[in-house]
């Protein structure tokens, strides 16, 4: 150093910046002031800031490159002060700016940090030197495009090498670094000089975005594209030079591809949401049924018993001094059928709405798992439990009637022996004596 950058870097360490740290050596490694250095000789400057959750100062241009190299570190910072920058630029994970100041404001510290993840396992690697991308969110521009301001070209360069690496299937590392498209026909091609693939960086973040970020379906819209690579790649050229014209064809080919996917799923989607409709209108149809049959055989027991009453009635006066076991039989003989018809009729009902139900959530999970639970329940649970809950008053209000009908056949066949004012009078003392039984004295 002459005399000139000792006296300007003694004025640097002078001013005694806030989170700033100056050491300044000289050849025999001792800690001195600038001013008192020996102009001509080496000296060695070491500049240590305090660091920023979030946030990253660099001072040189090859601090930014190692940087960008160690993958892991990328996703730790969402803003990025630099000396050496001119012109701010915008990714998916941090925001490049020139550092003019060693605060940064208030707003700019604790901002959550975008990732977008990378599923691994749809890439195949076989080597540890060469591997795809932990996250690909510091890859993918947001704003910006100052490709004459040198930082910006070397992380253009390095994003087109990360980003390329991405969308094919199989990495290999030995002598040369090759890519594996699966396609028809399978290729293994090598990669080359990332700087070669920069004319396609726009249409490389544009394949990025609609792979990783515009929806689902990730692995699908992944081979859709390595498929259209590989159909009609030319020999004899790397991987980062064919891509200039090869990939906006491909991306159109594989958009396309899945586009028409899209349509088939939604065809084969509304062809269920038609069958699931068909086959809920059936069972309801089923369970309104049952209680039409219910409460059908109510009214036919209710005549039977009706018209045997009346029979019986009616001949009292024919009666000299008529058989009355014989009614007594025929009375309790109806109550019981009614009540064996009744209790088989219910029976057969609930272990068939039981099956309904069974089946019911065998093809819930089976044909319409695509539906999440609520709008499976606003399209088939809502009809098909308003269905049951109208069997269920049917059933409850026919069981009242059934037991009303068995409690006046039975007191008609009492009433054979006994006058209903006995009947009642044994039946109050029963009640009394088992109610003076069960309290405790």
């Amino acid at each position: 150093m002459d005399n000139d950058i000792l006296q300007l870097w003694g004025e640097v360490i002078d001013t005694d910046a806030e989170n700033l740290r100056i050491t300044f050596v000289d050849e025999s490694r001792d800690d001195i002031h600038p001013a008192q250095g020996v102009p001509g000789q080496k000296h060695f400057i070491t500049i240590i800031s305090d660091e920023i959750p979030g946030i990253l100062r660099l001072f040189t241009l090859e601090g930014w490159r190692t940087f960008l190299l160690q993958d892991p570190r990328l996703r730790q910072y969402h803003r990025i002060y630099a000396l050496f920058v001119n012109e701010s630029f915008e990714t998916q994970q941090w925001k490049v700016v020139p550092w003019k100041q060693m605060q940064p404001e208030a707003s700019e510290i604790n901002v959550p940090v975008r990732t977008v993840s990378l599923t691994k396992s749809i890439i195949r690697c076989f080597s540890t030197d060469f591997l795809p991308p932990d996250t690909i969110a510091p890859w993918l521009l947001i704003s910006g495009d100052k490709m004459t301001d040198e930082p910006m070209k070397l992380w253009a360069s390095l994003a087109c090498r990360e980003l390329l690496k991405c969308f094919v299937n199989e990495l290999f590392s030995a002598e040369i670094k090759k890519v594996g498209l699966s396609g028809k026909p399978p290729r293994k091609i090598p990669f080359g000089e990332e700087h070669a693939a920069l004319p396609a960086f726009d249409v490389i973040q544009e394949t990025a975005k609609w792979i990783f970020l515009e929806g689902d379906e990730i692995e699908l819209k992944h081979t859709f594209l390595s498929s259209e690579l590989a159909r009609e790649w030319p020999e004899g050229i790397t991987f980062c030079e064919g891509i200039v014209y090869r990939l906006p064809p491909a991306l159109e080919s594989a958009r396309l591809l899945y586009k028409a996917h899209i349509r088939t799923g939604g065809k084969d989607t509304l062809k269920s949401l038609a069958d699931l409709r068909k086959s809920l209108a059936e069972e309801t149809q089923k369970i309104l049924q049952q209680s039409r049959d219910l409460a059908s055989a109510l009214w036919k027991d209710m005549a039977l018993v009706i018209s045997t009453l009346v029979l019986r009635y009616s001949l009292e006066s024919l009666k000299a001094s008529g058989p009355q076991k014989v009614y007594a039989l025929a009375f309790c003989a109806l109550a019981l059928y009614i009540a064996i018809s009744y209790g088989m009729s219910v029976y057969i009902n609930r272990h068939s709405l039981s099956l309904l139900g069974k089946n019911r959530t065998t093809w819930r999970n089976k044909l319409y798992g695509f539906l999440d639970e609520q709008d499976y329940q606003e399209l088939a649970g809502l009809p098909v439990n308003a269905a049951m809950q109208s069997y269920c008053r049917v059933e409850r209000i026919t069981s009242v009637i059934v037991l009303i009908l068995v409690t006046l056949l039975l007191t008609a066949a009492a009433s054979e022996f006994w006058s209903i004012s006995t009947l009642l009078q044994s039946g109050y003392t029963w009640v009394m004596s088992a109610l003076q039984f069960l309290t405790p004295p």
